[in-house]
């Protein structure tokens, strides 16, 4: 009987157990499904919410990215294209000035020049570069002032060789006298004569160039103007000449209008991007536009920075205060982001326009495909959440006994890949970025693919890392061979001073500051023989490294043909016969060479276009000493023209007296205000500092000049020499 009883409580109780047991597994199972599936429906809204979310993230950040690249690119290009632009302006107004400068010696020194044939205009040189005499209808010349056209016509070539060097992008050179007498060099000759024949009057004295060069007495830029003679529009260059305070002569270059727009027109690389100039008093140079609010008047008489469109009218203010910049603005209802830069010699403003829809067309195509990506995955949970459900149910009937089993085997394969990704990733830092793919990892799911993601990242970052050293160290060797050319530049030049400490004749210093880590001025200090010391100052076209090689050349050839003998002039010219054989560069060089007799103190030097030198003349007790500017014969650049004839001069140093000459780095120094140092300050420096040494006089010049400049960029190379002659040396 007790038997029974125990075998049925055994019975019972396992029984219970059991039913405990199927009871705690099917409400498991059960909870487990009911949380699979909330889980299910909480991580579908978590993805649509995440995906709406990583869109708006990725369209902010991406808009802003988009807006710092174009931002620094745009300003790039426009600082380019306005540079461009403004090299065309800028050899314009050189070809002017040089001419002016040469014409000036002409009228100052009548002397030295042979009369040359000139004729008026002949349809036989159409097409062709020819000098033309053209007069107004009340000139009548006198035969002393017909003499000086004769000599002013041995400008021709110079002339010539200007329009021709720059591919005949200049329309023109004219110089005009105030009798009414004109000097024309073109290939229009044709243009000059009416339908019937008759040679055309030409007055300068109406051309706008004649007028605001003599009301301003300085180089003037007209806007563009219409020229009834050759019936184009054109943008031109005055420069008046005086001599002893009275107007001589005014030069004129042009450049047509069309020709000026098509410069600025090769910016536009593309639809929705283009590019205007503004000139300095707010008139329209350039656009492409023929209606709108960038409505282009070929007479430039459209005046844009006082118009209705107030984001348009500040940019514009901004851009002609002479700065790189960038904006954005609506013209003719379209957003642009502008950048914009400073033509420099004319003083104008070159800007650049992108439709704003550019830049977001790559955000609305990730948006969209993201967009697409989200849609895919939302699908894939519903799918996978019905799904899920039905398998729930499956599970529930066959996976009663082993539920707990397969749950704990699953959460273990779920969890241990994530839990050993998250402690590589970890240690993930410093200079370890390697992500090992290992075996754990192949799950064939998510997990694997969010493994070979990180293993992906960390090669890549590993890459950019690489990429970076590599940039970083070849910066790093470009500025190091910068520095050692620098050095070498420097090291060419007379560093030492005193040079000749036992000749007590004399005492000299100079120095050279370059604008770039290599500069085209350079000095030259040297015995030719036991009586006769050479000084050379000189000054190389353009700047950079191009500039820097064609100063070794020089350098080297006029110190080699001193050391050969013979005088400035000969020195000169056989410099310049060398420096124009295969100049195919166009570069030239302005030289200032003095060759001093240490025993007499006589002086005889040639100037090749350079600077004049000032000089100090030892007075009296009574009278005060002062540096003045000494003006003598000027002749044309080194490597310029094969033919050029050099002229010299000369003069004798008494004991006391004192040279300083200098490059045009000096006078031309400009500050934050676009304002030039000009010579009147560089005299009064100078004699601020004259009863000092030579190396304290060029210091102090410096101080004025650095005072002068503040934290304006250095524009040009500045090269000065100090040389004072104490007479000859005793016998001791």
């Amino acid at each position: 009987m007790m038997k029974k009883e125990k075998k049925k409580t055994t019975r019972g109780l396992q029984k219970k157990v059991f039913i405990l047991c199927i009871m705690l597994v099917i409400t498991a199972i059960c909870g487990f499904a009911l949380m699979g599936m909330i889980q299910l429906y909480t991580l579908r809204k978590m993805a649509s919410e995440t995906g709406e979310l990583q869109a708006r993230t990725v369209q902010e950040q991406s808009e802003k990215s988009m807006m710092r690249m174009a931002e620094e690119s745009m300003k790039n290009m426009a600082a380019q294209a306005a540079d461009n632009t403004d090299w065309e302006m800028w050899e314009l107004k050189k070809e002017a000035v040089t001419l002016a400068a040469q014409a000036e010696d002409v009228f100052q020194h009548p002397e030295y020049y042979a009369e040359r044939e000139v004729n008026p205009p002949s349809l036989e040189n159409a097409g062709q570069l020819s000098l033309q005499l053209m007069m107004a209808d009340y000139a009548d010349p006198t035969e002393e002032e017909m003499a000086m056209v004769r000599k002013l016509a041995n400008l021709a070539p110079m002339m010539a060789s200007m329009i021709e060097s720059n591919e005949f992008d200049t329309q023109d050179l004219i110089i005009s006298l105030p009798n009414g007498v004109s000097l024309f060099m073109d290939i229009t000759s044709e243009r000059k004569f009416s339908d019937d024949g008759v040679l055309l009057p030409y007055d300068p004295k109406e051309r706008p160039w004649w007028q605001e060069a003599v009301e301003k007495q300085d180089v003037v830029l007209t806007h563009a103007v219409h020229s009834t003679l050759l019936n184009v529009s054109e943008i031109e260059f005055g420069v008046p000449i005086y001599v002893d305070g009275e107007l001589q002569a005014v030069v004129e270059s042009s450049v047509q209008l069309d020709t000026f727009q098509t410069f600025v027109s090769e910016v536009t690389i593309g639809d929705g991007i283009f590019s205007i100039v503004v000139s300095d008093d707010g008139k329209l140079v350039y656009s492409p536009f023929e209606e709108g609010e960038l409505k282009m008047d070929h007479m430039l008489s459209t005046d844009i920075v006082d118009s209705d469109n107030d984001e348009l009218d500040a940019l514009l203010q901004e851009a002609l205060k002479g700065d790189v910049g960038f904006s954005e603005v609506t013209v003719n209802g379209k957003e642009y982001c502008v950048a914009y830069g400073p033509m420099v010699t004319v003083g104008w403003s070159q800007l650049l326009f992108m439709e704003k829809d550019i830049l977001n067309k790559p955000t609305e195509n990730l948006l969209i495909q993201l967009q697409e990506s989200a849609g895919t995955a939302i699908q894939q949970y519903e799918k996978g959440f019905r799904q899920s459900s039905l398998l729930t149910i499956i599970v529930m009937v066959l996976l009663v006994v082993n539920a707990v089993l397969v749950a704990l085997m699953f959460s273990g394969r779920l969890t241990n890949p994530i839990n050993r990704m998250t402690e590589s990733v970890r240690q993930i830092g410093g200079d370890n970025f390697d992500f090992v793919m290992d075996d754990v990892y192949r799950t064939g799911d998510e997990i694997e693919l969010l493994a070979e993601t990180f293993g992906e990242l960390s090669e890549r970052t590993k890459k950019y890392i690489q990429e970076i050293m590599e940039i970083t160290a070849e910066k790093e060797r470009i500025g190091a061979e910068l520095s050692v050319a620098a050095k070498i530049q420097q090291d060419m030049l007379p560093q030492s001073f005193p040079i000749y400490p036992d000749r007590l004749e004399f005492e000299v210093f100079a120095s050279m500051d370059p604008a770039k880590e290599v500069g085209g001025d350079f000095y030259d200090i040297f015995l030719i023989d036991e009586d006769h010391l050479a000084l050379v100052m000189a000054d190389v076209s353009g700047k950079g490294v191009p500039a820097s090689l064609f100063m070794v050349i020089s350098k080297t050839l006029i110190q080699t043909c001193a050391l050969n003998g013979g005088s400035p002039s000969e020195i000169m010219t056989d410099v310049n016969l060398r420096l124009c054989e295969g100049n195919t560069s166009a570069m030239f060089v302005t030289v200032w060479l003095a060759i001093v007799t240490l025993s007499t103190g006589e002086v005889t030097e040639a100037n090749a276009g350079h600077e004049n030198p000032l000089l100090l003349r030892k007075k009296e007790k009574e009278e005060e000493s002062a540096y003045e500017i000494q003006e003598h014969p000027h002749s044309l650049v080194l490597g310029g023209l094969k033919r050029t004839k050099f002229q010299e001069d000369s003069f004798v140093l008494r004991p006391g007296d004192a040279i300083f000459i200098y490059t045009d780095g000096l006078p031309e120094a400009v500050n934050a205000q676009n304002e030039q140092f000009q010579m009147e300050r560089v005299v009064e420096s100078v004699n601020r500092y004259k009863d000092l040494r030579p190396a304290e006089i060029l210091a102090g010049i410096r101080k004025d000049v650095d005072a002068f400049v503040g934290d304006a960029e250095q524009f040009d190379d500045l090269t000065m020499m100090s040389f004072i002659y104490h007479g000859p040396q005793e016998d001791t």
